[in-house]
């Protein structure tokens, strides 16, 4: 029955369930003459095996067609995504574990990817939007759909290396679109796949065809929002701008002596403050909506804590919000408080390094326009302490200018771009203070459509069958079978990732000790959540320099440096983490990823071994003002030492003092943005550690390559 066509999807279905594979007719031999075990015999690995024809199955014989092919195509799907460097053209890459391991020749031709892609073609057909198999099972449908997103997607990056896939290419990003154009319009669609198959397809670029990259672009451009739904807007647009104690009185008068407003009496209709703490003054602009409405602002006090409770009003168009951000501190006690959006919101934050909260600010409220800061949002004071001028202010003042012209996305940002002040890297491409939706390079990196804790950017599989796994504090370095496959964790453990990923860019930012990183990438996010792994799925491509032989695949989080040339930097870093400590706490997650990023950094020659990190002890002591850094976060004292002890025993370092740590970074090194610390810092450290400990100093100056590196996880 094999090649079996019908005209009604379940016929096709039982039709062509099973066919056993047998070697087909070539004039040249096949590259695997053989069945393929491409999980290579790892215990407890799903089965994955290549069959001669190019079919893809769970055992060494028989071909599954239609949905029978849901469990080899899902566990390909899985496969794909621990790669980043290698396509078809080689099924083993070299082994990060065993480096000097000969690699495995074998490879799929294009002749059996036609054989694949024939394969993938059929599930498809079967599972696709509409159909009964979708209607029986939507969740299981769309399954079947991303998997083979996902290996179409593989064939296409093939073809970058191996120009024998470059027709098959054509024809498999043909079958991505014809995808993703019938994921919409039914009950049995899945947005965020056709999200994810665009985002794949940019990802792809460089391999499509000319055709069809200009429908890629225009399909990218669709995706977000080209501008405010300015027809929805009727009537007045009120804005809320909640601020810090500090900002508020000052704003108010920037508002009504600098930036033309005018006080107005609270308008009939406006809603009680979220909190008794604080209450509205109202200001109206000097221009109104284009629909010659007033446009409002109403200011108040906010914490962290109730400043969005404005997002869940219908009385409000958008909302400003203007603080510190306090390393991220800040947002972390925001997150927790949940509101449900009501209408339409463009929301903007003033704070310092945005982008590293964008994840959260984008879960949160996933329909509003956001515009996040990307560097530190500058102000001044006058004599008297009060806010004299203000970035924020600024570039918000901008965004209503655009809007009351009925301007784009592209234009408010272009009026964004000439408003914001002075930065260290505004003449680098792409640069503006506040990103929006009209930038999606960056909108991508930090979009994570499934909530996995994978940046899609970067992600391979979508998976539809996540499970929420909560965090355990006290039990964060206990390793612990999570119960499902790591594309599937999700919940606080995939947030918490996410978390990791941004802190690792704050540090960057804000530590002297990182400003080696090339270029000025320190100030581009370089680092992004990569997702979890474990030792029945381990990660391939992971670069490792002169680091000593350990298998990490048992490592606790491994950092993957990966080569990008059209970054600042010429890098990319991805975070990821074992599934089996995805319970562990946020701020743990934070720590084993930032001692490895360092690690990994100098192992690899991202961050130079000189200066202060030309020793072992240099190297050390800077991973603890790293460490001690990251926990300046809001927690009881008595948790945070405590976390602070697992992770240096985590990392066979000797056991320090967190407050020694702490007091090395003096408050005039804060105030420079060196609150990961500094030369200064670090000399101070290691001084007074030889003084008051000298033991602890001499382990920090150890030749031994393992002390300061995370040390393998033992399974029970």
């Amino acid at each position: 029955m094999k090649g079996a066509r019908a005209s009604d999807a379940s016929v096709t279905e039982h039709l062509v369930t099973w066919t056993v594979a047998a070697p087909e007719a070539h004039d040249e031999p096949p590259t695997t003459p053989h069945p393929v075990d491409l999980t290579a015999g790892r215990a407890d690995a799903a089965p994955l095996w290549l069959l001669p024809s190019g079919a893809l199955s769970h055992t060494p014989s028989l071909a599954p067609r239609g949905t029978d092919a849901r469990e080899a195509l899902v566990t390909a799907a899985r496969w794909i995504s621990s790669r980043r460097q290698t396509g078809f053209e080689r099924l083993f890459p070299t082994s990060s574990l065993q480096p000097s391991t000969s690699t495995r020749p074998e490879r799929l031709s294009a002749r059996q990817g036609a054989g694949l892609l024939t394969q993938v073609r059929g599930a498809l057909e079967v599972a696709a939007v509409g159909g009964p198999v979708a209607r029986r099972d939507v969740l299981d449908a769309a399954q079947i759909r991303s998997a083979g997103l996902t290996v179409l997607s593989h064939l296409v990056a093939t073809a970058l290396r191996d120009p024998s896939f470059t027709d098959l290419a054509e024809e498999a990003t043909a079958e991505m679109l014809r995808l993703l154009h019938a994921e919409q319009d039914d009950e049995t669609a899945r947005p965020a796949l056709r999200a994810h198959a665009i985002h794949l397809l940019q990802l792809r670029a460089p391999a499509l065809t000319e055709a069809h990259r200009r429908e890629t672009e225009t399909l990218v451009r669709r995706l977000l929002r080209e501008a405010p739904p300015y027809a929805e807007l009727r009537g007045p647009w009120n804005f809320a701008i909640c601020s810090a104690s500090e900002f508020v009185e000052g704003e108010n008068r920037l508002l009504v002596n600098a930036l033309g407003f005018r006080e107005i009496a609270l308008p009939e209709g406006t809603p009680p403050p979220p909190t008794h703490r604080s209450s509205y003054r109202a200001f109206e602009a000097p221009f109104t909506t284009p629909a010659g409405q007033p446009i409002r602002l109403f200011v108040r006090t906010a914490l962290p804590r109730d400043e969005h409770m404005e997002m869940g009003s219908p009385f409000f168009t958008g909302l400003l919000i203007n603080r510190h951000a306090q390393l991220g501190a800040f947002d972390m006690r925001a997150a927790t408080v949940r509101v449900l959006q009501a209408g339409y919101k463009l929301m903007m934050n003033s704070q310092c390094a945005g982008l590293t909260t964008r994840f959260a600010i984008s879960r949160m409220f996933p329909d509003a326009d956001i515009y996040s800061s990307w560097d530190s949002t500058y102000f001044k004071k006058d004599a008297q302490g009060e806010v004299s001028a203000s970035e924020g202010l600024d570039c918000f003042l901008a965004v209503l200018e655009g809007m009351r012209h009925g301007e784009t996305h592209e234009q408010i940002s272009e009026r964004i771009r000439k408003a914001q002040w002075r930065h260290p890297h505004q003449s680098s491409p792409g640069f503006v203070q506040f990103v929006g939706p009209s930038h999606p390079l960056v909108v991508a990196r930090y979009s994570d459509v499934n909530q996995d804790g994978r940046a899609d950017y970067y992600d391979g599989f979508l998976d539809f069958h996540l499970t929420e796994i909560a965090e355990d504090v006290h039990a964060s370095l206990e390793a612990r079978d999570p119960g499902v496959l790591v594309s599937q964790v999700s919940g606080e453990a995939a947030h918490g990732l996410s978390w990791a990923a941004g802190s690792l860019n704050r540090v960057a930012q804000y530590s002297e000790l990182w400003v080696g990183l090339p270029g000025l990438s320190e100030l581009f996010y370089p680092f992004h959540s990569g997702g979890f792994y474990s030792h029945r799925e381990p990660p391939e491509d992971v670069p490792t320099g002169t680091a000593p032989p350990q298998d990490l695949d048992k490592l606790p989080a491994l950092v993957r440096f990966l080569p990008a040339p059209e970054v600042e930097g010429g890098f990319v870093a991805e975070v990821l983490f074992h599934s089996f400590l995805s319970h562990a706490a946020k701020e743990v997650k934070s720590l084993l990823c930032a001692a490895d990023a360092l690690r990994r950094a100098l192992d690899l020659g991202y961050l130079p071994a000189e200066g202060p990190l030309a020793s072992p002890a240099g190297q050390r002591g800077a991973l603890l003002l790293t460490l001690a850094g990251l926990l300046e976060v809001p927690a009881a004292q008595n948790v945070l030492d405590g976390l602070w002890s697992m992770t240096l025993t985590a990392l066979a370092l000797p056991e320090i003092s967190r407050n020694l740590v702490r007091r090395c970074v003096s408050a005039a090194e804060q105030a420079r943005s060196n609150v990961f610390g500094s030369a200064r810092a670090l000399e101070q450290l290691l001084s007074t550690l030889k003084t008051r400990d000298p033991v602890a100093h001499a382990q920090l100056a150890s030749d031994d390559p393992f002390v300061g590196r995370l040390q393998p996880m033992r399974f029970g």
